[in-house]
């Protein structure tokens, strides 16, 4: 059977050298479990234990279970490198809750273990290498429908985060950011540990995944690898209590650049449509190092777990250097440090801090009230304290351009006597330069799309072009000035790939309005994501390299207006609409937007449309209606995208379904025409799948055009 086959597997791990360390300083005692009082309490198990430590940033107790090396009783002048476990929904740091089957049934499934005991003690075991276990457990005083060794299980999700389609708030403010600071200071004190990011990965299962790439991503110093297994594809809310943001798994990769990142995804995982659409992304996106493993195996689940650990023990091997430049995200959070730079923010509502391209040179800094192509938020204060980096009490020249208004300003600052440069930006978005007197400075050039687009729909067999900003937020003029663009998209064809450009000078800004013309000979598949790298050079010198995530669209049908539904306010009954858990279609009321609920478009309205498709992916899917997302919305003045509507994909494990509600400007002139391309999603779950013993929850995207005139 193949599940026979993954454990032998999982038994057979690859021989690496020697990772410990020879210390020759004072050797730290290690901590051993408190025997005090708690819900779960101290567990003696050979090849690992259980630790309990006060952590700052819960005020309270915590637990972790860590495997130790077979010899690291004996060598006591050696230090390990570590890897942190994040479990699945419904685990604690004793095991994880897809394990339940297996562990239920030893030693009658012939183990002399549960699996999850076995894998990463079995690992320690024959490597130089401290694993730790953690618990992602709330917490909170939620009643458990279930105990396993003593430890409640099973009713409130872990990592604190509700997700976006939740219609009740389950969040309780425990920020999983800083208790992972927590964690790894409290190993590193009481054990033998290499203690620096180089020698420091996570990984995780599911939710546990998820998690793994947000937490890596907001501690990048105290990282250097991520993977995750099968992690899972919710829409989650991040950020202080009441005031958290939806940040998807699909946007993960924006503060992973620095990293090396891996999934593994098994083959008979039930959200392995996921996965692949996960894969094309953070492969399209600038990320420094990513690698995806596909594991045979049935289910959703840790698999080929020697293959993952050994990816974080060869990334222990390299150096990972401070990035040149960086990205970075923050959901919700009012104030955070990052690669030692302090960012403090007022506005009124949350949202999500940008950081882009941040150097010593120049930097964007930005929020958004949603990603990606969010409203850029205006009404906000940052401020920005560097890491100490420039010359002490120097003084230096910030060229900014304002994203939102495109207007350019230039003031000074002086660098604190500690190397540290601090200054406001207000808001709207802001490209920043900083411009000093050494022989670095001069001519900074920045590629800035119209309304800083992030994500662009290309549509197959239609010229397309591309209208972009170049910026010069230095202090020399540019000359002789060449802009390149390629991509590694096969079926891409330029018809122009290459402009020059006589000058720009300093702080000044050049339109490049219908260039780099192209087209699309062939489809691929909706789920594919690309991207287009332009390379500035000044003076044959390279001086910038941009790059723009791009999807690929098929030629598109235009619909009447019998196959929408336009939602203003409205109720409608009687709908026929797709349920792709039990296969077939039911007559529903659907409802949204905001108007006078007349079901067409007018001006200051914000509607919710809903498509008809004659067929969808499931097999009875067959006339039915769907919701909808707008993808060309920065094509048209009249046309906003202000937020977005969540909700859950029926029957496919606490998915989420996304929707734009649009909003028509009040501005708009009479008779004016809209032409919206919009992505439909429509869904199934395949229980026939040959590769897995679950049910597959498929999807696939449809786009269509609508051409729709606005009232009188």
């Amino acid at each position: 059977m193949r599940r026979g086959r993954y454990y032998i597997l999982a038994l057979t791990f690859v021989a690496f050298g020697s990772y410990g360390q020879k210390n020759d300083g004072p050797i730290q005692k290690d901590n051993n479990a408190k025997s005090n009082a708690a819900e779960d309490g101290p567990e003696s198990v050979a090849g690992n234990r259980d630790v309990s430590f006060y952590s700052n940033a819960f005020q309270t107790n915590r637990w972790y279970r860590i495997y130790l090396p077979e010899n690291y009783d004996r060598n006591l002048k050696t230090t390990y490198p570590v890897i942190y476990y994040f479990h699945g929904y419904s685990g604690r740091y004793k095991w994880d809750g897809y394990d339940l089957t297996d562990d239920i049934h030893y030693p009658g499934n012939g183990r002399k273990e549960p699996p999850f005991v076995m894998e990463w003690k079995n690992y320690a075991k024959t490597h130089d290498v401290i694993i730790i276990t953690w618990d992602g457990y709330e917490p909170n005083l939620h009643p458990a429908k279930k105990f396993r060794e003593g430890i409640q299980y099973g009713n409130a999700s872990p990592y604190d985060y509700m997700r976006a389609h939740d219609k009740e708030d389950h969040h309780w403010g425990w920020d999983y950011r800083l208790y992972f600071r927590d964690l790894v200071k409290n190993v590193d004190e009481n054990f033998r540990t290499i203690a620096d990011r180089n020698h420091r990965g996570v990984t995780g299962l599911s939710m546990g995944g998820l998690t793994a790439y947000y937490v890596a991503g907001q501690n990048k110093d105290l990282v250097s690898s991520v993977s995750s297994f099968d992690p899972a594809d919710n829409f989650p809310m991040y950020g202080p209590k009441g005031r958290q943001v939806v940040f998807p798994i699909l946007q993960l990769y924006r503060p992973l650049k620095g990293l090396a990142v891996r999934m593994t995804m098994t083959d008979g995982d039930w959200l392995k449509y996921n996965d692949w659409e996960l894969k094309r992304i953070f492969e399209a996106a600038d990320l420094s190092h990513f690698e995806t493993h596909i594991a045979d195996y049935p289910d959703h689940w840790a698999a080929d777990i020697d293959k993952q650990l050994d990816f974080h023990m060869k990334e222990f091997q390299k150096p990972h250097p401070f990035p040149n430049d960086w990205h970075h995200v923050c959901p919700g959070f009012p104030s955070f440090d990052v690669w030692g730079y302090r960012i403090e923010v007022e506005r009124p509502r949350p949202a999500l801090t940008i950081l882009e391209d941040v150097s010593s040179g120049h930097m964007k800094v930005l929020s958004r009230d949603f990603l990606p192509d969010g409203p850029i938020v205006q009404d906000e204060k940052i401020s920005v304290s560097t890491g100490e980096i420039y010359s002490p009490n120097d003084s230096y020249e910030l060229i900014t351009y304002n994203l939102s208004s495109g207007k350019i300003n230039s003031r000074r600052a002086k660098a604190s006597a500690d190397g540290r440069l601090t200054y406001e930006l207000g808001g709207g978005g802001n490209l920043v330069g900083i411009n000093g007197k050494g022989p670095g400075n001069g001519p900074k050039l920045r590629i800035v799309p119209n309304n800083n687009q992030e994500y662009f729909y290309f549509e197959e067999g239609k010229s397309c072009s591309l209208n972009l900003k170049l910026v010069n937020v230095g202090n020399r003029v540019a000359e002789n000035i060449e802009i390149t663009a390629h991509s590694e998209h096969p079926y891409i064809e330029f018809t122009e790939n290459k402009i020059h450009l006589v000058k720009v000078a300093a702080g000044d800004l050049t339109n490049l309005e219908d260039r780099f013309n192209f087209s699309f000979n062939q489809y691929s598949d909706s789920s594919f994501a690309g991207a287009i790298v332009f390379e500035v050079k000044v003076n044959g010198k390279p001086s910038d390299a941009q790059r723009i995530m791009f999807f690929q669209v098929p030629e598109s049908q235009t619909i009447g207006e019998n196959d929408m539904i336009i939602l203003d306010g409205r109720t409608v009954k009687e709908i026929p609409i797709y349920r792709q858990g039990p296969n077939i279609v039911q007559m529903q009321e659907i409802s949204g937007g905001e108007g006078n609920g007349n079901g067409v478009l007018d001006r200051g309205e914000n509607a919710l449309i809903y498509i008809r498709l004659a067929k969808g992916m499931g097999p009875n899917d067959i006339n039915t209606f769907h919701r909808t997302y707008l993808l060309n919305h920065h094509d048209d003045p009249f046309i906003r995208v202000k937020q977005l509507s969540y909700a859950e994909k029926l029957s496919q494990a606490g998915s989420t379904s996304v929707a734009t509600v649009i909003t028509l400007s009040k501005d708009t002139p009479d008779n004016y025409e809209f032409d919206f391309l919009f992505q439909v999603e429509s869904l199934y779950n395949d229980k026939e799948d040959a590769t897995s013993r679950a049910t597959i929850y498929a999807h696939k995207y449809d786009y269509r055009r609508a051409i729709l005139k606005v009232n009188k």
